[in-house]
């Protein structure tokens, strides 16, 4: 057996192990992936930043092609020379060494060496932060998919002696695990209206409360791509009912994202709205008082309008060229996603979830 076929085997481990621990299957194989691309095809002619990004994603889909192929390639060759028989002896020799190695060059330790600290997920807070994390994603996810009910019973007619249940089912769920006594009252009392009640109003609500909720799967590690608020405009009720019909998926994770990945989403969701609300100011869909604000939001506009290469995307288009339903719709969704992004990281710098009861989703519309 070569060194070099030792060489060989120990990248192939370190990717398949680099593969796996980082998602990156799971990250491919997700729609959002493959929207994104599309939308950097459709932009290539145009922006570089859609070549680098589909660049990128033509090597990483050619190296998970390309490197099992050569494996596999250069496994049959050893097997066809018979090195393969040395195998079991040459790992014996490399563990020998390694461990005589680690022996010889470990720091002298006068003190007595301390117990080393465990592991994140073993801490008791963090074990209750990720209860509580959970426990709210089903109550937004309960919400939501009774919104996503009024919506469908306010457009379509059920048919003769089809009868709507989602207020019992909704109910059942929350009472059997525990969320109804820790529920606010504005959202027990919306849950208890009968089916078909809701008026546009409360539906509309509660479906901005679909970010929210996509931001707890993607904390919760049930998704594992959190695409930027530019590539993520439109909501999916599915989402929602997705973990109402199975809740033990959520209740019995074990993942948290950490705070790095937490900030760097938080970071771009804030560049997204000062972006946005610069726009809309500039536009006048929005009149601050200060006049500061105006020049501030101007200059900004300005310097970005029209640049295919650097101005930020709403889908297809540059926000200085998006229209005003989606400009204003992109600059309340960034604001919702940065503000409940640093109330997450709030959570997770103190270590433990909240004492309180449950926070209120539902805001009574002032008369």
């Amino acid at each position: 057996m070569s060194a070099s076929s030792f060489t060989i085997g120990r990248v192939m481990s370190s990717f398949f192990d680099r593969l796996f621990r980082n998602n990156l299957i799971r990250i491919l194989a997700s729609g959002a992936t493959w929207n994104a691309a599309g939308q950097s095809l459709r932009r290539a002619h145009k922006d570089k930043r859609a070549r680098k990004h589909l660049l990128g994603l033509v090597l990483i889909v050619g190296f998970l092609v390309l490197v099992p192929v050569v494996g596999i390639a250069y496994l049959i060759f050893i097997v066809g020379t018979g090195a393969w028989l040395f195998l079991p002896f040459a790992i014996l020799i490399v563990w020998w060494i390694r461990r005589g190695a680690r022996e010889e060059f470990a720091p002298l330790n006068i003190a007595p060496t301390p117990e080393p600290l465990p592991w994140e997920p073993a801490n008791e807070g963090w074990k209750l932060l990720h209860m509580y994390f959970a426990e709210l994603a089903l109550l937004y996810a309960v919400m939501v998919d009774r919104a996503g009910s009024e919506r469908f019973l306010k457009e379509r007619e059920l048919p003769e002696g089809v009868e709507a249940i989602s207020r019992r089912a909704h109910l059942n769920l929350l009472h059997s695990i525990g969320l109804w006594e820790r529920m606010a009252a504005p959202d027990r009392e919306l849950i208890m209206m009968p089916d078909g009640h809701w008026d546009w109003a409360k539906i509309n609500q509660m479906a901005m409360e679909i970010e929210p909720l996509r931001l707890l799967r993607w904390i919760l590690r049930i998704d594992f791509q959190l695409p930027l608020v530019g590539q993520q405009l439109s909501g999916d009720f599915a989402v929602a009912h997705e973990l109402v019909s199975d809740p033990q998926r959520v209740l019995e994770g074990t993942e948290l994202a950490d705070e790095d990945l937490i900030r760097v989403a938080r970071d771009a969701a804030q560049h997204y709205f000062v972006r946005c609300l610069a726009e809309t100011i500039t536009r006048g869909y929005h009149t601050p008082k200060d006049e500061q604000a105006v020049e501030w939001a101007n200059e900004i506009s300005e310097s970005l309008s029209g640049l295919q290469n650097e101005d930020l995307l709403l889908g297809n288009k540059l926000v200085s060229e998006a229209a005003r339903e989606q400009l204003i719709w992109a600059t309340a969704l960034a604001q919702k996603r940065s503000e409940f992004l640093t109330w997450v990281m709030s959570l997770l710098e103190a270590g433990h979830a909240p004492e309180a009861p449950l926070p209120c989703i539902y805001r009574k519309q002032e008369p």
